[in-house]
């Protein structure tokens, strides 16, 4: 979900650049429950203090835009998906991830009517999918796990709000996006999950089946990590009691995020069930990531493919609690 002008602004001389803030530290993410849970939690039950810092928490509308301030050096630390983290890192910038903030495959749904059955139905019909996103790598990996025929698949580009309308007027059969996105096209367009990233809803048992992952992942620039380190352990030690709290509390951080991010509660835990809250940087993050490159290598989004390996620092978290880097060879 990277804007157009983000190249723009690193071609200006941002590269090699980040701004370091002494006394406030500026944390960035969306205001949604995937990519943010844990920033908002630790905001609201005062974990960011409790740590020793002053945090400012800024949120954006799009990866792309948290991406545009963090290049900019607006901000100090963010949470977004995958994708915009692999496209900023490979052009190359030197961010670098110090940790995972949560498994969000669950997360990612094909929205259809309630009258279809099967993925095969969707042949010679029309489907929403953002090019360039999760949602596109998504479609992909649902192409070559169901054995469907691409070229007997129409796809429209389009913005998840735009996809919501379209579904809801019929003006597409299907849609691909993410969560709270996909509990809206749902409710307002008669629609169902068909099939999550992790599990196959056909049928009459839901069936875990993971098809494609994604992740919400803390990162910072490289600067950051090597000249704040303190500062680093404390963000670090401040979203982990998160992670607990969300774990721990279920009820009561429902509560605060279907008041943020104005939802019913009931769609809140569904969301949250479908998330695996932890900062463990471990094998299935760096198999994800590698798939997720070489997706926008092919799709041409980026040149070249950026090297989980490389562009993840666990150092910070070994420090602050090693038992979450579990990652073979980290």
């Amino acid at each position: 979900m990277l804007r157009s002008f983000l190249p723009l602004a690193l071609s200006i001389g941002l590269l090699g650049t980040a701004t370091l803030h002494a006394q406030t530290t500026t944390v960035g993410t969306s205001r949604d429950p995937n990519n943010g849970a844990q920033v908002l939690i630790a905001e609201h039950k005062g974990f960011f203090k409790e740590a020793g810092l002053d945090v400012s928490v800024r949120y954006f509308p799009s990866g792309g835009d948290l991406m545009s301030a963090f290049v900019g050096g607006s901000v100090d630390y963010g949470s977004s998906g995958a994708i915009p983290v692999l496209t900023v890192r490979s052009r190359p910038f030197p961010l670098k991830v110090i940790a995972q903030m949560s498994d969000i495959s669950g997360a990612q749904h094909l929205v259809v009517k309630q009258d279809t059955k099967d993925v095969a139905e969707l042949e010679g019909k029309k489907i929403g999918v953002m090019l360039g996103t999760a949602s596109e790598a998504f479609y992909r990996a649902l192409i070559d796990s169901y054995g469907l025929d691409a070229k007997k698949l129409t796809v429209i580009n389009m913005a998840p709000t735009d996809m919501t309308t379209a579904f809801v007027r019929g003006d597409v059969d299907a849609i691909v996006l993410w969560e709270p996105a996909a509990t809206n096209a749902r409710k307002l367009g008669d629609g169902k999950t068909l099939i999550s990233a992790t599990t196959d809803f056909r049928g009459g048992t839901p069936a875990a089946k993971r098809v494609y992952g994604d992740h919400a992942m803390l990162f910072a620039h490289e600067i950051t990590v090597a000249q704040q380190p303190e500062a680093t352990a404390k963000v670090l030690e401040a979203l982990m009691k998160a992670s607990a709290f969300i774990q721990d509390n279920r009820q009561e951080a429902v509560e605060i995020m279907a008041k943020v991010y104005a939802l019913e509660p009931r769609e809140v835990d569904a969301i949250l069930g479908m998330n695996e809250y932890s900062l463990e940087i471990g094998d299935q993050l760096i198999e994800d990531l590698e798939v997720l490159s070489k997706f926008l290598v092919d799709s041409k989004r980026i040149k070249e493919g950026a090297d989980p390996r490389q562009m993840i620092d666990t150092g910070p978290l070994k420090k602050t609690e090693p038992g979450l880097v579990t990652c073979s060879g980290c």
